[in-house]
């Protein structure tokens, strides 16, 4: 048969190899990039567990500068309440400032207004192509 030096030729030897070696290999490929995910989500777990620590020692520490500015002007002669009322006053303005500042900086609306222009650009066209 004219086909017989075909189907026994190194090339054709060689491609069935790596044919049966695909599905093999595939699999190998795919547990491959599993054990990465797995790993880079621990990997960012853990950095965010430290972030939570960080935030946490930082709230501590702006509690107590809260507490060292009450006592600074509680030092200067006025009551330790008129300190702390003081204190409050301050921060309460710094977050209405934030407030206000966030509130004049959000947009009218949240619908994300360029891709539904889009989408219905898309269904014009296929509605067009379809007619």
């Amino acid at each position: 048969m004219p086909f017989d030096g075909i189907c026994n030729s190194a090339l054709v030897c060689t491609l069935a190899d790596v044919l049966d070696d695909l599905p093999d290999l595939l699999q190998k490929e795919v547990r491959l990039a599993q054990a990465e995910f797995t790993e880079k989500i621990r990997d960012g777990a853990q950095a965010s567990v430290w972030m939570m620590v960080a935030g946490l020692l930082g709230f501590v520490t702006f509690f107590i500068l809260i507490e060292a500015a009450i006592f600074a002007i509680a030092s200067l002669g006025l009551a330790l309440h008129w300190s702390c009322l003081i204190v409050a006053a301050v921060i309460g303005g710094c977050s209405a400032a934030a407030f206000f500042y966030g509130r004049s900086t959000m947009p009218n609306t949240l619908v994300p207004t360029r891709s539904v222009s889009q989408v219905n650009e898309d269904i014009r066209t296929v509605k067009e192509q379809l007619t």
